[in-house]
């Protein structure tokens, strides 16, 4: 079985969350060290690292948030299996469903606190990468940022800005041999918490299957593999790009 990632150091923020499991289990089968970031949930996430094939996988818990957390992270990861080669970011703040002229600062603020992560943890992982000469960012979007829907564009709003720093990123380091991408999935279902749905959230998930060109949504698993093929060794000629997973539900230009 080939290992396109063997010797390749991975740190998923995020990692214990319903795509950051898939995306560590598939980069861990393609012979990456998977460094499993969670915030809270370190039992689940250690279960995770438990199941991983391969080795030199660990757990990371910190509040990314903490400068000081963030840097203790990365140089426990460093510690026990290497420079990061890899960073895929898939966290967010949790969002409700607010319209634009009734965002709060603090509710803004909460939404953007995750553009200001994505670049602090760029800043972290990329010095590494350009003494390597060979690097993989992902950032984890989100198809809302330019497929609006009402009520979400505090969350869209941040997203749109992530992923245009991730490109930037690409423009400025693509020298240096590191690529940076965005994976941006629609309605991603998770079987496990679909049912708990409440009213709202349940008639804007139809609502959104309506409009999508296969009439499923993707699963983790399938934004998983995106992933993995960005960071995998047939997509070196591929960087400041957005992978759209969205079962073909129509998006903006």
């Amino acid at each position: 079985m080939s290992a396109p990632l063997s010797g390749r150091v991975a740190f998923v923020a995020g990692g214990s969350g319903v795509i950051g499991r898939e995306i560590c289990r598939d980069l861990a089968q393609g012979g990456a060290a998977v460094a499993v970031h969670c915030r809270s949930d370190r039992a689940g996430a250690e279960a995770l690292v438990a199941a991983l094939p391969g080795s030199g996988h660990l757990v990371v818990q910190a509040d990314l948030d903490d400068p000081a957390a963030l840097e203790a992270a990365f140089a426990a990861v460093e510690q026990a299996a290497g420079p990061v080669t890899v960073l895929v970011n898939t966290v967010h703040a949790s969002h409700g469903i607010v319209p634009v002229a009734e965002l709060t600062p603090g509710e803004l603020d909460a939404q953007f606190a995750s553009v200001k992560l994505h670049v602090a943890l760029c800043a972290r992982a990329v010095p590494g990468m350009r003494a390597a000469g060979w690097g993989r960012v992902v950032y984890v979007s989100g198809a809302l940022m330019t497929r609006p829907y009402p009520g979400f564009g505090g969350y869209g709003a941040a997203k749109s800005a992530a992923t245009t720093l991730t490109r930037y990123l690409a423009a400025e380091e693509g020298r240096n041999g590191i690529t940076a991408n965005v994976v941006a999935p629609g309605r991603v279902v998770d079987p496990a918490v679909e049912a708990e749905l409440d009213e709202t959230r349940q008639a804007l998930s139809a609502r959104l299957l309506e409009r999508t060109a296969l009439g499923v949504f993707p699963s983790p698993t399938e934004v998983a593999q995106v992933v993995s093929m960005l960071v995998g060794a047939g997509s070196s000629a591929l960087t400041g790009q957005t992978m759209w997973v969205t079962g073909g539900e129509s998006i903006g230009s």
